[in-house]
């Protein structure tokens, strides 16, 4: 899913918890910091139990930022058929959206 409202991805990222929630996301799914020696490469998604540890909040509020995050098109997610736990990662759709400044993110004002 793609960022589809600018708006919503403001009002997200403007939550404190929430952007601690996708500064933890961001950072533990980040390509840059994935060793190529492993043989894998896909992105890694985080759990609940990942981002409570780091970040000491409750599962109530993860979930919720999450909630947040992805209805705002920021996050994949992956359901643990049998556990039916969530596990998330940023939409790599989002951001090469807000990298290129289609549907308005991202994109500068242009001078006249």
């Amino acid at each position: 899913m793609a960022i589809r409202d600018a708006r919503a991805v403001i009002a997200a990222l403007a939550d404190p918890e929430t952007l601690l929630v996708f500064g933890v996301i961001a950072g533990r799914t980040s390509k840059l910091q994935m060793s190529t020696s492993d043989g894998t490469r896909s992105t890694p998604y985080v759990t609940p139990y990942g981002l409570m540890r780091e970040t000491s909040l409750s599962r109530d509020v993860v979930e919720a930022a999450a909630g947040r995050l992805e209805r705002a098109g920021l996050l994949e997610v992956l359901v643990d058929d049998e556990r039916g736990d969530e596990s998330w990662r940023v939409s790599e759709a989002a951001l090469a959206a807000a990298s290129t400044g289609s549907d308005g993110v991202g994109a500068r004002p242009r001078r006249g």
